[in-house]
């Protein structure tokens, strides 16, 4: 089962469901659970996942983009100055401002309630949504209207 809760958008004045995350696991829960599913231990699963973020550096450093099959390829992206230049002779690494990691999920065919759509590889074919009780509504764009209050439960912020 996942999680919603409510969010106001004062720009549209209106109600929406945002996702929301009860915990969150890291690499050791993750590595745990993994060690159950294969023949290969904690720490060797361990080992890996550290292994990760240093050879994913390097590979999109040599201009490589990372494809984890089953997930989805990570690739750099590039912020640039405001202004362009008049020619493509013009172009050069100066006026890059800022470099971005970028996440495109693989993406499958949807069963069931997702019959029809593409949907990304790590979304269950069928995600049983329950509202997360105790929880404030999140505001965005300003504060939610007064006449909405009684919609606050109090409680977990997450």
């Amino acid at each position: 089962m996942a999680f919603y809760n409510k969010k106001y958008v004062k720009l549209t004045d209106q109600w929406i469901p945002v996702s929301k995350s009860v915990s969150c696991y890291d690499a050791k829960r993750l590595a745990k659970d993994i060690e159950k599913e294969c023949t290969v231990s904690q720490i060797d699963v361990m080992a890996v996942l550290s292994a990760i973020p240093s050879v994913m550096t390097r590979y999109l450093a040599e201009g490589h983009s990372v494809k984890l099959d089953g997930i989805g390829t990570f690739f750099l992206t590039l912020e640039c100055k405001k202004t362009g230049v008049g020619t493509a002779e013009e172009v050069s690494a100066e006026q890059i401002t800022n470099i971005k990691v970028q996440f495109r999920p693989t993406m499958k065919a949807g069963v069931g309630s997702q019959k029809g759509k593409r949907i990304n590889t790590l979304i269950a074919d069928d995600i049983e949504w329950i509202y997360l009780p105790n929880t404030e509504p999140d505001v965005a764009d300003g504060e939610e209207p007064e006449d909405e209050e009684e919609n606050t439960d109090g409680g977990f912020a997450g």
